[in-house]
């Protein structure tokens, strides 16, 4: 047998040696990554699960259905996600309105985006809404948590920024049931005062919140795609616990329930829509694939469309209003937006007029917010002086306030986002644009006022309108549309706060009936 050669067999051992050196080190890689692994897991885990439990909220996401008369008009999702220096909540809402063209949907929108810190102070948002007169955006950052910068922008209006300063750190209305949550599991009883800032309606104000009541509720969390009706139905049902939170916002009542996390299971408007959370296939996919939605096109009903460039609104030829609800349910006991200013109520009728005694608490129980639009500044108690002159009687210098916004300011039909500064430089604006304006020239000439919105009787349709509360020895009604004082118009406030908007009208008073009975 001949035996390999020298060389080879050297080579060979070194080979070999090679291998094996390789081996050794690679069983000795591994052990010390596996080792690393394991002392990360020991030492630097808990310090991990300690800071994600640090989260006021945990992440999710709520898909909502918005019904009116039982049938569904709209949809809204509320997301929470977590970011690595904070959270994002984004809230969508959107709402089919009666067409201004047969077979053409109407859609109005709004979506806001907003950045949280770990504290749930409010960072930064951006706003968009879209209804038919174009879209407007608005965008606003916090700096050092005492000042917010915004900035403005609409179709065929400049862009516009302003500043707020604020008392505290505030949060935005859709965090509002999040901020419940984040500070433990809610108890009947418990009570809270929330600031908050409307991205919206741009105003800051404070929400008194009491949670109310705890229950059990019932929710649809799964949907099974149904070949026979051509649509999702209910796979599953699930309970969970919530607890209701009562708030007044703009003279209205609402209940929210929310769960443990501060999502919204159901929210109950005074005079309008019914919101409840339900399966992403039911609230969203059916509701695409529904036709447009059938409103009431009765003289009773609140109308949805208003003409181009009109001014309400009809003289006023009763002596009272009979509320009614679209479902056939009692109206709510209390509604403060409908008192006070020459409204009363008593039961479901609705009393107005000059001899309407003003409750003892009115201005304290509806003191305005504080409305970035509106901030007074020298151009605009300037402008003040100069129409005022020397009259020095509260209601009479508001008076002729209005009076000189009706007629210096022409009245323009598309929509718009201005402050009160930019409407008096521009000399045209809508009817809010209008109503802004008015509210800024009193506040800079020191008079308490509010913006009000609610329907007026125009062409015998109760019509969407804003206007004007200065305070005077009570709310007195202000509306720059009106030519003079001295005629009263069939008009009913439903809010005292915040911006005229469809979609608002449609949350909060779309199963709202009014009847005239006439006067003697």
């Amino acid at each position: 047998m001949t035996r390999p050669p020298r060389r080879n067999r050297a080579r060979s051992g070194r080979l070999g040696a090679t291998s094996r050196r390789t081996l050794v080190l690679l069983v000795l890689g591994t052990w010390t990554l596996a080792l690393g692994w394991l002392v990360q897991r020991s030492v630097f885990a808990p310090k991990r699960a300690e800071t994600l439990a640090r989260w006021p909220v945990p992440p999710g996401s709520s898909f909502l259905a918005i019904r009116n008369a039982e049938r569904q008009v709209g949809l809204t999702t509320l997301t929470v996600d977590t970011l690595s220096e904070g959270m994002r909540v984004t809230e969508l809402t959107t709402i089919d309105l009666p067409q201004l063209r047969p077979r053409t949907a109407r859609r109005t929108a709004a979506r806001i985006e907003a950045i949280y810190g770990r504290r749930f102070e409010l960072r930064g948002w951006q706003a968009d809404v879209l209804t038919e007169s174009g879209r407007s955006m608005s965008q606003g950052i916090v700096v050092g948590d005492t000042l917010l910068t915004i900035v403005n922008s609409a179709r065929g209006s400049p862009t516009e920024t302003l500043t707020v300063a604020l008392r505290r750190p505030v949060v935005l209305p859709g965090a509002v049931p999040l901020v419940i949550a984040s500070r433990g599991l809610p108890r009947v009883g418990d009570k809270a005062n929330v600031e908050v800032y409307d991205p919206l309606d741009h105003e800051l104000r404070i929400d008194h919140l009491t949670v109310a009541r705890e229950s059990i509720l019932t929710v649809s969390d799964s949907a099974l795609y149904n070949e026979t009706l051509q649509r999702w139905s209910v796979a599953h049902l699930d309970t969970l616990r919530a607890w209701r939170v009562d708030v007044v916002i703009h003279g209205l009542p609402v209940r929210r329930w929310i769960d443990a996390t501060g999502m919204t299971v159901l929210a109950e408007f005074p005079l309008g829509a019914t919101i409840e959370r339900s399966a992403f296939e039911l609230a969203n996919t059916n509701f695409r694939a529904l036709p447009l939605p059938r409103w009431d096109e009765g003289a009773a009903a609140p109308d949805f469309i208003t003409p181009a460039g009109a001014e309400p609104a009809e003289p006023l030829d009763a002596r009272a209003i009979l509320l009614s609800h679209a479902r056939g349910t009692p109206m709510p006991a209390e509604v403060p937006g409908l008192l006070g200013a020459g409204q009363e109520r008593v039961g479901d009728t609705l009393r107005f007029g000059p001899t309407v005694a003003e409750p003892g608490d009115s201005l304290q129980l509806a003191l305005p917010p504080r409305v970035a639009l509106t901030q007074p500044t020298a151009t605009l108690a300037d402008q003040a002086r100069r129409i005022n002159g020397t009259d020095s009687l509260p209601l009479a210098r508001a008076r002729l306030l209005r009076a000189w916004v009706h007629r210096t300011i022409t009245l323009r039909a598309d929509g718009g986002l201005l402050s009160a500064a930019r409407v008096l430089q521009a000399r045209q604006g809508n009817s809010q644009d209008r109503a802004v304006l008015l509210a800024g020239l009193l506040k800079a000439s020191d008079l308490s006022a509010r913006l009000c919105w609610g329907l007026v009787r125009e062409q015998g349709r109760w019509r969407l309108h804003p206007w004007v509360e200065v305070w005077a020895d009570g709310w007195n009604t202000l509306d720059p549309a009106d030519a003079d004082d001295a005629t009263p118009r069939a008009r009913v406030r439903l809010a005292t706060g915040g911006r005229a908007r469809f979609l608002d009208l449609a949350m909060l008073a779309g199963q709202l009936r009014l009847d005239l009975i006439p006067g003697p």
